[in-house]
């Protein structure tokens, strides 16, 4: 098995392929394997690395503050890259591993050829009163992530009905996760700004959203108004995460984006 001992933890990778290398970040509950149709598809002309931030899925223990712990995922998958011996790639990040994406912009830029932030937001909105109730969400959640999973899954299903793949994966995701860990990385989104450093950001990006929620289009849309280079694609009849609703337009997207840069 691909598991390589780093930064006091082992994290668990798969990678297909060779070229220019894409790194993909899973968002918060799923794993790696969330990104089996984009290793399948992309392998054939990139390097595609794909692995479980510590705290999830096969990686190990997060012992991390909630206030430590985004930096630490994030020197987690430098060191990676330096153990695969990749200086620069592209980093692809859904929801919560948008927020990554946008950390290692903003505290390793030399090591990014271009990102891709999808499903995800720039900072959460503590100051509004939408912003506090969700704040408080965060802290409460706590129930969710310990009730048996099997309680949760009629109203996922409800949810995902049109879009099987997704809810396969979210099914088994669900059935397998590791409560205390998850809820220790939602307590890391709390309170979040990037937005005054993505402008500083000035290599191509790309941001991807599934077109089935308001708010996560009105959210994306705020990602990509502080990016120099951003463009924005809304992809149709798509929930979060939209890469494994509709992974064969979401895989056309990127490639178009990277065909156009030359990546």
């Amino acid at each position: 098995m691909p598991v390589v001992n780093l930064n006091g933890t082992s994290l668990y990778y798969e990678t297909q392929g060779s070229g220019p290398a894409l790194l993909f970040i899973h968002g918060h509950g799923w794993t790696h394997r969330m990104f089996k149709p984009q290793l399948d598809y992309f392998s054939e002309r990139y390097r595609v690395i794909a692995c479980d931030l510590r705290g999830n899925g096969r990686s190990g223990e997060l012992r991390q503050s909630p206030d430590d712990i985004i930096d630490t995922q994030c020197l987690d998958l430098i060191m990676l890259l330096n153990a695969l011996q990749i200086r620069e790639a592209v980093f692809v990040g859904i929801a919560y591993g948008g927020l990554i994406v946008q950390q290692i912009a903003k505290q390793y830029p030399e090591r990014v050829k271009a990102i891709v932030i999808a499903d995800s937001f720039c900072r959460s909105e503590v100051s509004t009163i939408l912003g506090k109730l969700q704040l408080a969400a965060a802290y409460l959640s706590w129930m969710d992530y310990y009730a048996p999973g099997e309680l949760l899954l009629p109203s996922l299903r409800l949810a995902y009905r049109r879009w099987g793949l997704a809810y396969s994966e979210l099914r088994r995701n669900v059935l397998d996760r590791r409560p205390r860990e998850l809820y220790r990385q939602r307590l890391a989104t709390r309170r979040i700004d990037y937005s005054a450093h993505l402008t500083d950001f000035n290599r191509p990006a790309l941001g991807v959203v599934g077109d089935c929620t308001v708010y996560g289009v009105e959210r994306m849309k705020e990602v990509v108004s502080h990016l120099p280079q951003a463009k924005l694609a809304i992809i149709p009849d798509a929930n979060e995460p939209s890469s494994l609703c509709q992974p064969e337009t979401f895989n056309a997207v990127i490639e178009q984006f990277l065909e156009r840069q030359a990546l």
